[in-house]
């Protein structure tokens, strides 16, 4: 299994697949206990059935990992990896529609909801199969990820004990949200949810995998290809694009929440935010907004750093690594 991303020197995920029954599909994730060595890839099947959770060490920290807009829990090997060294259990999701937890757009590349919500059963789901229901954690979300991470907070404040957000979307980056919102939810109401926005292209998988120092994501080479070594041995966990249905469930979830000044004082675990400097995928206004009605927030700007901060250049990964630890060493409980 992933022949051709080992060839590449990239680590592989060391604990367990769970598969977690949802309503409407069943949902991925990967828990890897402190302490476990790593289990060989080899071991589990491509499809496997649903497994239970290897374990917990109840003195280390948890650290559960919420990925971004079309990613999956690979992608992120090398952060899982690094936390399962420091000493933490380490859980990790693919988001319903995304990696290995199916697909519900009309094109298979698509990433399709409704409502976020169904992100957070997810993550409930997840949780409650490798028994950290009753834990304490702490939410580390990318980009998409960071915005379900504080959304999470909210719902389960009593069960974290604080966020890191790297790079979140406190917003989309198309803007008014109002006037997105009304058109993608007039377009759903005509019974596109499922599908493309208008004019939206699936770029050639062999044209974007390609480094390009105008790129939106990186200015590491390494980090910015590294990512793609995946598809080649498992195709099935691409993602390209969101559903009209996604649009509109993101607008008004950054509506409602991550644009909403009173929701957000309402926070009170502390919060860790590495923002980029020069962002382009996620709204840069939003966050700024956004992130001083945090009342327990520690902010880090990384000057010139891109979107994908955990692949930058690294002497941005080194300092953003520091802080990370640092914060969760400082935090628990």
């Amino acid at each position: 299994m992933f022949a051709k991303a080992r060839a590449a020197g990239l680590p592989m995920l060391g604990g367990v697949d769970v598969f977690v029954p949802l309503t409407g599909g069943v949902v991925r994730a990967h828990y890897w206990a402190a302490g476990r060595p790593a289990l060989d890839p080899h071991d589990q099947p491509d499809d496997p059935a649903p497994l239970p959770a290897s374990g917990k060490n109840t003195d280390a920290a948890t650290i559960v990992i919420l990925p971004g807009f079309t990613e999956f829990c690979e992608k992120y090997s090398p952060v899982v990896q690094r936390l399962h060294q420091s000493g933490h259990n380490v859980l990790i999701i693919d988001w319903p529609g995304q990696g290995l937890s199916g697909h519900y757009g009309k094109d298979p590349l698509a990433v399709h909801c409704y409502d976020f919500s169904i992100y957070l059963d997810a993550l409930d789901a997840a949780i409650e199969a490798v028994d950290l229901g009753q834990d304490r954690v702490f939410l580390f979300g990318h980009s998409m990820g960071g915005h379900l991470a504080l959304r999470y907070s909210a719902r389960r404040p009593s069960h974290s004990l604080g966020v890191i957000l790297c790079a979140p979307m406190m917003a989309p980056p198309v803007m008014p949200v109002w006037l997105i919102r009304g058109f993608s939810a007039f377009l759903q109401g005509m019974g596109l949810g499922y599908a493309y926005p208008p004019f939206h292209r699936v770029p050639a998988l062999d044209w974007v995998r390609q480094y390009r120092p105008d790129n939106k994501l990186t200015r590491w080479p390494q980090g910015y290809e590294s990512q793609f070594f995946w598809f080649d041995d498992m195709p099935r966990l691409r993602r390209s694009g969101p559903t009209i249905g996604w649009v509109n469930a993101a607008y008004r979830s950054s509506a409602q929440c991550t644009l909403n000044a009173d929701w957000l004082r309402s926070i009170q675990l502390p919060i860790l935010a590495f923002v980029a400097g020069d962002e382009k995928i996620v709204s840069a206004s939003a966050t700024d907004y956004a992130l001083p009605f945090i009342p327990n927030l520690e902010r880090h700007d990384f000057v010139g750093a891109r979107h994908e901060l955990l692949h930058e250049l690294p002497k941005v990964t080194d300092q953003l690594w520091a802080s990370l630890l640092a914060f969760i060493e400082k935090n628990r409980a």
